[in-house]
């Protein structure tokens, strides 16, 4: 094996290091550049289907709109119709109000949103080591069998006949298994060279899942035939994934690529162990730290307001039911998923501007919404969902944009994984927030959310560890050549790539 040199460190804190061996001493630039160098082969050889890289990223797309983890942000309507079907109304002391909930029914309401969101955490864990071990086509198939299993699931669940719990288990397998179908459908952008605007449009379709669940508001359509019909949909979304998703993952930008159809090819074989060694590096730089807390913390405040966004807005409307029903089942769902609307924006940003404007934003964006909704008026929560929406934007953007970009391809499933179990981590605190809430604070959230909005604002002191990305290393094999995988930007990628192998170390 060829020697590899690093030039310049991922960090500043790391001298220049020398590998006489790649096998014996792996990291993140060996492990990548060993598996394209396999996948480079591999694509010479194989005769197949080839579909271009727009293509690729509109079935991207789809399977991300119908089966993402983001349909549990429908969380709205999916609310009023368990309130409707008096789901925990048997844990009340006294009798309710039709439409109205009771504080040991309202824990239990929001332990369905506040558990699905924490297993999405759990799920980005699991899937994202997977995803670097198993490929995206085997990842989108796992994750969509729990997805499946859980929407015939959360059809069944019913309180009344003791299964109420199956509803929890079943709302966070659709949310847990999403997860496998997303990340996956975020390797399709690996064909693309300029990844800003790609990855948040991508990333804002998961917001749009939630609008899927409007539909339990129609009326002839009830939750189980709903969950029964939805499931057979993700089984059809599996049969897409089988033909189309890549077996192995994709580590170079090109303009087509080799579907498998039925093809059955086992994934290319990567040590879990080689991720661990080659994860050490990264885990001495200070803007994963940063970011990992930065994202864990933003991400409790999504959770726990997304499941108290529902009760508020009934506080809100008092004994106007009419417009609460407006709020939750139209305005919250319809407003607060646009993140489409935001994500070319935020794109662009990334792209032209770097990502400290966006974690800057995001901040603002946060403590804005906070404020908005501590305010007591309905109609000012119009503008509370549409700065949620923007936050969302924000932040999902960051996820996946900072790791794609900022770090090595090779590790980006391993990086999610750990980005998740922070989040994980921070989510635990719902169990204790929710019950504190509705048992000691009757229902008033306005402690709660300043203790969750305050923190936020030390973050704006440690935005200085947040990179652009313009400092990333250009790496050598031992003639000297540049590994064209470790150019960071496009425009300095073609430069090289367009002149033959015997010129290029000139021009860096």
């Amino acid at each position: 094996m060829s020697p590899i040199r690093a030039e310049k460190s991922w960090t500043e804190h790391h001298e220049p290091t020398v590998f006489p061996e790649r096998h014996s001493h792996p990291d993140a630039t060996v492990l990548q550049e060993e598996i394209s160098h396999h996948q480079h082969v591999e694509d010479e050889e194989e005769d197949g289907y080839r579909l271009s890289k727009e293509i690729m990223f509109f079935v991207a797309a789809v399977i991300v709109l119908a089966t993402s983890g983001g349909l549990i942000l429908g969380f709205g309507p999916m609310y009023s119709a368990l309130v409707r079907e008096g789901q925990w109304a048997e844990l009340c002391h006294e009798k309710t109000d039709a439409g109205t909930t009771c504080p040991e029914q309202e824990v239990h309401l929001q332990y369905v949103f506040s558990t699905s969101f924490l297993c999405l955490s759990v799920a980005n864990a699991f899937f994202g080591v997977f995803l670097d071990v198993a490929g995206p086509r085997l990842t989108s198939l796992v994750g969509l069998s729990l997805a499946l299993i859980g929407n015939f699931v959360l059809a069944y669940g019913d309180s009344h006949t003791g299964t109420g719990s199956w509803i929890i288990i079943g709302y966070s397998l659709i949310g847990a298994g999403g997860m496998g179908s997303y990340l996956a459908a975020f390797q399709i952008l690996q064909l693309f060279e300029t990844q800003g605007f790609v990855c948040s449009a991508l990333s804002s379709l998961f917001n749009c899942s939630g609008y899927i669940y409007m539909l339990l508001q129609v009326d002839g359509i009830s939750r189980s035939g709903f969950f029964h019909i939805y499931g057979m949909i993700v089984g059809g979304c599996m049969i897409l994934c089988f033909l189309l998703f890549p077996t192995n993952n994709i580590f170079e930008h090109r303009d087509s690529l080799v579907i498998p159809l039925l093809r059955l090819q086992k994934p290319r074989r990567v040590n879990p162990l080689t991720l661990v060694d080659a994860m050490k590096d990264e885990l001495q730089r200070r803007d994963l730290w940063y970011f990992a807390a930065y994202f864990g913390w933003i991400s409790l405040i999504f959770a726990f307001s997304g499941g108290a966004i529902p009760s508020i807005l009934a506080k809100r409307a008092g004994a106007d039911l009419e417009s609460a029903a407006l709020y939750t089942n139209i305005l919250y769902p319809v407003l607060v998923n646009g993140t489409f609307i935001y994500s070319s924006l935020v794109g662009y940003v990334i792209d032209h501007y770097g990502f400290k404007v966006i974690f800057t934003s995001c901040l603002i964006l946060v403590e804005t919404f906070i404020i908005l909704l501590l305010v007591p008026s309905l109609k000012i929560q119009i503008l509370s969902f549409i700065v949620y929406a923007m936050a969302q934007a924000c932040l999902y953007a960051l996820q996946f944009a900072y790791i794609m970009i900022c770090f090595p391809p090779a590790l980006y499933g391993t990086l999610q994984a750990f980005m998740a179990i922070v989040s994980f981590l921070f989510g635990l605190l719902n169990y204790a927030l929710n019950p504190w809430t509705q048992t000691y604070l009757e229902g008033d959230y306005t402690l709660v959310l300043l203790l969750l909005g305050i923190p936020t604002i030390g973050f704006y002191f440690f935005l200085h560890f947040i990179r652009s990305c313009e400092d990333q290393t250009v790496k050598y094999d031992e003639e000297g050549h540049p590994l064209p995988f470790s150019i960071p930007y496009s425009e300095e990628r073609d430069q090289v790539m367009s002149v033959p192998m015997t010129e290029r170390s000139k021009l860096i």
